[in-house]
């Protein structure tokens, strides 16, 4: 089912993953990479689709305006599928998450054929909802991934917790670019190594320690833009985002990399989604900080 804005032309940006429902008090407020990213690639000035599952209790349509959307299970009254929904809490700057359901899965079949030539695709489950063949399905378009959700199982209550990427070897050597946090890796830091010399691109993100850029064997870290913390939720996205897009814009991973720290810079200075930035509030402040 398609929804929102369909836009005539071609994606200059798809993302494809879930939207989420995140818990926060009493409140169901939009979350998922799929939104933090698409959100972002569309007040960077790009067109921006989404292909992902929601439930018919998906709450927040109305703060998608602008892009595109297909949506799996959204019209289909008879679904057993609600919305993928969190809840996180933070200690010591660590997150602790629960799962309290989840949406539909997407698989290649789904990919509209419109959209299979889109300029940048950017995979990115948050519940394992994305069958690693639909890396496949994409020609000519630039592929980056963020496997976090790959790398998530759950138990009986839904408390989340970490697995190693079981099909790195099988999707690695089709993309362009991975990157991760290092927090959905903490447990499995031997593989960083392996990780690197499958991919043509690796970007670990180390929070407020900024990222690590892996490339023809080369190890290049690039600290954070210094500034106070309100909410470090989608600060991953929002950096996946502005790498892909200023990569594709100039092939340079090393600027994309300063690029993608600054616009990362602002998402956490704020909650939610509120916080993302456009292309003049990145300018100004990697314009005016001695980076």
């Amino acid at each position: 089912m398609y929804l929102g804005d369909i836009n005539k032309e071609e994606l200059q940006f798809l993302s494809v993953g879930h939207f989420t429902h995140d818990i926060v008090g009493q409140n169901l407020i939009l979350g998922g990479s799929a939104a933090y990213s698409s959100m972002s690639a569309k007040k960077l000035g790009l067109n921006a689709g989404v292909i992902t599952a929601v439930g018919t209790d998906f709450l927040h349509y109305d703060k998608l305006k602008g892009i595109s959307i297909y949506a799996i299970d959204s019209d289909n009254e008879k679904s057993q599928h609600p919305t993928t929904t969190f809840e996180n809490t933070y200690v010591n700057g660590l997150r602790r998450q629960f799962i309290k359901g989840i949406s539909a899965a997407i698989k290649p079949e789904h990919i509209p054929d419109r959209w299979r030539n889109s300029e940048i695709v950017y995979l990115c489950p948050v519940a394992n909802e994305i069958d690693p063949l639909v890396v496949h399905e994409f020609g000519d378009s630039i592929i980056g991934i963020s496997p976090q959700g790959w790398m998530r199982r759950w138990d009986d209550i839904g408390n989340v917790y970490a697995q190693k990427w079981c099909n790195a070897k099988e999707i690695l050597p089709y993309i362009d670019i991975v990157i991760m946090s290092e927090e959905d890796i903490a447990q499995f830091s031997e593989v960083i190594d392996e990780y690197a010399e499958l991919a043509k691109i690796m970007v670990l993100t180390r929070g407020e320690r900024g990222s690590t850029l892996f490339i023809d064997n080369k190890v290049i870290d690039y600290k954070a833009f210094k500034v106070n913390s309100t909410d470090p939720t989608g600060a991953g996205d929002v950096f996946a985002t502005a790498f892909l897009i200023k990569y594709r814009q100039t092939m340079d991973p090393y600027e994309a990399s300063i690029f993608a720290n600054c616009a990362a810079s602002f998402i956490v200075e704020k909650k939610g989604t509120e916080g993302i930035p456009d292309m003049d509030q990145i300018t100004s402040r990697l314009k005016s900080v001695c980076y």
